[in-house]
């Protein structure tokens, strides 16, 4: 491959691989089986057309591969089965492996719906039809492992956006480093260096927190969200061992708590002993070794991040309510369509339920999307306000209001976090019930 054998664009694709793999001492490569890819790149135009010329080499190249093959008269008469499985062999057009998109910035199924600028909706499909093309999947999430996609353990993958880094290493015992941008590069040639959270031994966790947490502040999402983020912010980049947990944790929990981890630090895997497959013991989780330091999470901690993502004073107008960060399922999205069912969101007030678009057709299908939506909330798809138009750059340049946003209540610790820094609003971190209060009287309580 390295050679051009497979054509030009997995040439470039693997000598970029290389080079990354030799800048870290990687021994060698390894074969992956999966990638999510960062569709969020696309907000900027010079992404956008970075990414659709991109496509368009690959295709170029795939048709000058297919004129030549069918061009070649010395070749044999090719039946319609042998020509189909030619095509399918020709290099550059497609991934090499199933590969999923993040996130974008604007709701692709129902453009308008979020305010988000006509000329960047624009781009926005430009940057699908390119994903399209290369034999991405069109999933616009940040969290594919909602939609069926579980890495089996063990197996190499190569992933961004840190909720799902998190969750793939963690949960699933899958092994990813952060991706980024060289996610492309792998998964069109399929190959990754042997490297970083890929090894074993980089595996081993690092700090020991005991959480003496009464097991009602770690019933919902809100609560596990405050939880990483008091960790992360300890950890930095290490790997935190969790004891002490209740015994049944729900799937939206431990995406919450890796949500936020990687939001106040930049944790990439965690370990709860008897939950996550690689600490099915503390000594296991330490692989046989100690610590390097202990600590005891109380609910003081959880109070103090409370505290600080709540920058709106009690009884100050909110005009925005988020759910959904990382994206909501379809029993999320049914507990808020009970909650909201024959009421109404106050005037002025935007709420958005963010989830992807499979689970959203599902949620429609079981009538939660109409009750939310006749409650004057909208259930939003590919986007979120992290990656929307509202961030305080955007809006700059699109000519609208800066902030777009004056004062956010949410139940995610890292949505609070960030839109705090890209959009320059106000915040509350509370419970669902808290959430639709505030939407719904368009005051903190």
């Amino acid at each position: 491959m390295l050679n051009g054998a497979a054509g030009e664009i997995r040439r470039e694709a693997l000598d970029y691989i290389v080079q990354f793999g030799e800048a870290f001492d990687a021994p060698c490569l390894v074969d992956i089986s999966y990638c999510h890819y960062p569709a969020e790149m696309g907000i900027y135009a010079g992404s956008v057309e970075d990414a659709v010329a991109y496509a368009q080499r690959c295709a170029a190249e795939q048709a000058v591969a297919q004129a030549s093959l069918l061009a070649d008269k010395s070749a044999p008469l090719l039946t319609d089965q042998s020509r189909q499985a030619q095509r399918l062999a020709l290099p550059g057009i497609r991934v090499a492996v199933p590969t999923t998109t993040s996130t974008l910035c604007c709701d692709l199924e129902r453009p308008g719906s979020t305010g988000c600028p006509p000329a960047l909706e624009a781009l926005q499909a430009q940057i699908a039809g390119a994903h399209r093309s290369l034999g991405m999947l069109e999933t616009y999430t940040c969290t594919p492992q909602q939609l069926g996609f579980v890495p089996p353990f063990g197996s190499y993958i190569v992933s961004v956006e840190s909720s799902a880094i998190i969750y793939f290493n963690s949960v699933l015992g899958a092994r990813t480093n952060r991706g980024g941008l060289l996610t492309r590069y792998s998964a069109v040639c399929g190959k990754y260096p042997l490297m970083g959270y890929l090894l074993t031994a980089n595996r081993r966790g690092t700090h020991l927190f005991n959480i003496d947490v009464p097991p009602q502040r770690l019933s919902t999402c809100d609560g596990w969200s405050a939880l990483g983020f008091h960790v992360g912010g300890l950890v930095g980049s290490a790997v935190p061992v969790l004891a002490g947990l209740p015994p049944q944790i729900r799937q939206e929990w431990l995406i919450s708590l890796g949500a936020a981890l990687a939001t106040s630090g930049a944790v990439t895997l965690f370990h709860i002993p008897g939950q996550t497959p690689e600490a099915r013991t503390l000594e296991e989780a330490f692989q046989g070794g100690q610590p390097e330091a202990v600590y005891t999470v109380t609910e003081r901690d959880l109070d103090a991040v409370y505290e600080k993502m709540r920058t709106i004073p009690r009884g100050a107008a909110v005009d925005f309510v988020t759910l959904g960060c990382p994206h909501y399922n379809l029993e999320q999205l049914r507990v808020v369509a009970e909650l909201l069912r024959g009421r109404r969101v106050a005037g002025g007030v935007r709420c958005w339920v963010c989830t992807n678009r499979m689970t959203r057709a599902a949620a429609a299908s079981a009538g939660y999307v109409q009750a939310i939506e006749q409650a004057g909330a909208l259930v939003v798809a590919d986007t979120c306000p992290v990656e929307s138009h509202m961030r305080a750059s955007t809006c700059r340049e699109y000519g609208l209001a800066v902030p777009n946003v004056t004062a956010m209540v949410t139940d995610s610790v890292k949505m609070a976090r960030y839109v705090g820094d890209l959009i320059g609003c106000n915040t509350a971190l509370t419970d669902v019930d808290g959430c639709i209060a505030a939407g719904l009287s368009g005051r903190w309580q």
